[in-house]
């Protein structure tokens, strides 16, 4: 899937909010660390052209192995590294970045099953206003793809029962997580819901193991049976189930919040398919403290759009909080700091341009650009 993906993990009734972990934290701070000091090495530079930041996992360059058209606007492309060494381990609801032939830079989630290996598969929906997925519809076999990660925002934990619901692309990651539950063997059931039959990629694979396993596979599609009913999905748990959804914001909204209110679903993932909208945003501005340059940052603007305005080259990969590709240095003025990924410290001389704001009504944020 396209997935500039920020999970929100939710353990329901009695049970708390999942953050993430200070491990996650530090993986992240001394990935950030490291790829200050290989960027900044002469020698490395003289190797290898200046990139954007690298944030997490691996970064190398894969060759298009093979194509497959799956289903309506949906193609899959399989990789294998160009060097022909063996490639990273993932593990469910990993993605990674890939960087198109143009230079545009997008998330997609692994599909498969997940293993040590020589090939990773990708599968893109071909978007009306996508120019990062209708470059990759006209790519080639033997076309080179760079690719940074794997990097897993959207983890998969032990349960009973496992309530998957995808919406279209949003099934390449749960189609991981249906691999790992068929495996070892763990109940599981799959609401996927989609435009038309015909835009649905995977759907022969996924009733096929539902088939070979505990499984339960439910198709439904607007053309059809309209759009999906919240109360009818979360039903399908079993009480002591682990939903996991993939899908448009306002959908997994309306799931978590169903969710909420029954007993059918023990614990609560989700990851979205683009940045979920500014809540409770209040203008700011941001200085730039080498030109001089001030900038407004208007209440539903993140300060990433609003630097973006002046300087277009601005790098940023997630837009969610997690990735750390669009961290800046702070020179002064208090943050309200709303990442997932820097450290208390890091908080104290940083922030992450595409989530965090202003937090004092007239104080100017002074960045170090």
């Amino acid at each position: 899937m396209t997935t500039t993906a920020a999970p929100v993990h939710s353990h329901l009734g009695e049970l708390t909010v999942t953050e993430p972990g200070r491990g996650l934290r530090t993986i992240a701070a001394a990935s950030r660390v490291y790829a200050r000091l290989v960027t900044d090495s002469p020698l490395v530079t003289a190797l290898s052209p200046a990139r954007p930041r690298r944030c997490g996992g691996y970064e190398f360059d894969t060759t298009i192995d093979e194509i497959v058209d799956e289903a309506e606007d949906v193609r899959s492309l399989v990789l294998r590294r160009f060097d022909g060494a063996a490639l990273p381990t993932w593990s469910p609801g990993a993605h990674i970045d890939v960087t198109t032939p143009s230079g545009s830079v997008r998330q997609y989630s692994l599909t498969g099953r997940p293993a040590a290996g020589e090939r990773y598969g990708i599968s893109v929906r071909r978007l009306p206003d996508g120019t990062a997925s209708a470059e990759i519809h006209t790519l080639s076999r033997g076309d080179v793809l760079r690719v940074r990660g794997p990097r897993n925002a959207f983890p998969m934990a032990a349960a009973e029962h496992y309530l998957f619901v995808a919406a279209g692309i949003g099934i390449t990651p749960i189609r991981s997580m249906i691999e790992r539950a068929v495996a070892e063997g763990t109940p599981w059931t799959l609401y996927y819901h989609g435009r038309s039959r015909a835009s649905l990629p995977f759907v022969t694979e996924l009733q096929q193991m539902a088939l070979h396993s505990h499984g339960h596979v439910i198709i439904r599609t607007d053309d059809v049976d309209r759009f999906p009913i919240p109360a009818d999905i979360v039903g399908l748990g079993t009480g002591s189930s682990a939903m996991y959804v993939c899908g448009p914001a306002a959908l997994s909204r309306r799931l978590r919040e169903e969710a909420a209110r029954s007993t059918a679903v023990r614990e609560f993932h989700t990851e979205l398919f683009a940045p979920a909208p500014v809540v409770d945003g209040t203008a700011f501005a941001m200085k730039l403290d080498r030109s001089g340059d001030t900038i407004e940052v208007g209440a539903q603007e993140t300060a990433l759009d609003a630097l973006r305005r002046v300087r277009p080259d601005q790098p940023f990969s997630c837009r969610q909080g997690f990735c750390g590709a669009c961290v800046v240095g702070l020179v002064g003025g208090r943050v309200e700091h709303r990442d997932r990924v820097l450290s208390g410290t890091e908080r104290e001389s940083s922030l992450t341009l595409c989530v965090s704001r202003g937090a004092v009504d007239g104080e100017v944020l002074v960045l170090d650009l």
